[in-house]
């Protein structure tokens, strides 16, 4: 299937590469996003459209926007912040979700269906023990930013009917270059300041953003993928201890050493939200990092190996010296 397809947050991390894909593979891309200007080197061909799916504009905009599409991925979203408002997910991850169908409906034809990707997240699932959680797995939400992560989903599935199709993809812990979210867990590892939590005994999957890209690219083909959803983890699975030793080899320093009591790490925690609040920023350390750091989320992607004949191919050793390449060539890293 090639023709049209729309991208929404196709200049952010994950949605840029999303863009990539799809231009490779023939589709005419769209990227719609707030700014509807590239951040990084964009293929020829891709048309821009600023537009934010948040705003009333939205509304009377997006139905020609996505006129004539025949694959959507809807992968603006917004990324947790402790300092970040609730009403900010609502309105990244439902409130935009909502518009989105809407302006799907009015255009949909059983003819000739539109596909609708919608990009949620692991998270939905909450913390997992280290053995991994599947696709059936009941979610448990644990912040505002998974929650409305989860009703974003849940409402792009009720919306599918004849001339709509809907694919859930559910990506875990993506890494890779143009992740700016990951890049103060680098910076920390350069300069021999991390320190893990508890041990550093959680387990964690990491995955490479073009591997995600690519199962995304697989979900807007093939017949009988209608109402599923799809798990897109790494092909290892690890201790945080581990992953930081790891890092710590990609950016060619010492492992950390050391590791903060987990009654110690929250206390401070608290204290250094309470110090950045007046200031609306984001504290070096945050209870809910503490939760996260202490945390295993692991998850099984047999589905998607069967369904779709995915494969994470980018080990991580070769994802991380590409991932610290790409900081250092951006001027992120020393």
């Amino acid at each position: 299937m090639t023709g049209k397809a729309v991208v929404t947050g196709g200049t952010g991390f994950l949605g840029s590469h999303v863009v990539e894909i799809l231009a490779k593979r023939g589709y005419e891309v769209v990227s719609v996003s707030r700014s509807g200007r590239p951040r990084w080197e964009a293929p020829a061909g891709v048309r821009f459209v600023a537009l934010d799916l948040a705003s009333a504009d939205a509304e009377r905009t997006l139905p020609q926007v996505v006129a004539g599409a025949r694959t959507v991925v809807h992968a603006a979203g917004a990324l947790y912040r402790p300092s970040t408002p609730h009403g900010t997910f609502r309105l990244a991850h439902v409130d935009a979700t909502g518009r989105l169908i809407e302006a799907l409906a009015g255009t949909a034809d059983p003819s000739a269906p539109v596909r609708l990707v919608h990009v949620s997240t692991t998270g939905v699932l909450g913390p997992t023990a280290e053995e991994p959680v599947d696709e059936l797995a009941v979610p448990s939400p644990t912040n505002e930013y998974e929650r409305t992560k989860l009703e974003g989903e849940s409402l792009a599935l009720v919306s599918r009917r004849p001339g709509l199709e809907v694919v859930v993809a559910r990506p875990g812990l993506v890494y890779g270059p143009r992740n700016l979210h990951l890049l103060p867990l680098f910076r920390s590892i350069a300069s021999r300041k991390f320190r893990t939590i508890s041990g550093g005994r959680a387990v964690w999957q990491p995955i490479h953003v073009d591997d995600v890209a690519r199962g995304i690219g697989l979900m807007t083909a093939g017949g009988g993928l209608d109402g599923e959803t799809f798990h897109l983890a790494g092909g290892e699975r690890l201790t945080v201890t581990a992953l930081a030793a790891r890092i710590a080899d990609s950016l060619g320093v010492a492992p950390p050493r050391g590791s903060l009591p987990y009654a110690l790490a929250f206390a401070a925690g608290a204290l250094l939200e309470a110090a950045y609040a007046p200031f609306g920023a984001d504290p070096p350390l945050s209870r809910s990092r503490v939760r996260t750091m202490t945390q295993s989320r692991v998850y099984g992607i047999d589905k998607a190996r069967e369904r779709l004949s995915f494969r994470p191919e980018i080990d991580l050793t070769r994802g991380l010296a590409g991932t610290v390449a790409w900081y250092r060539s951006s001027g992120l890293l020393a």
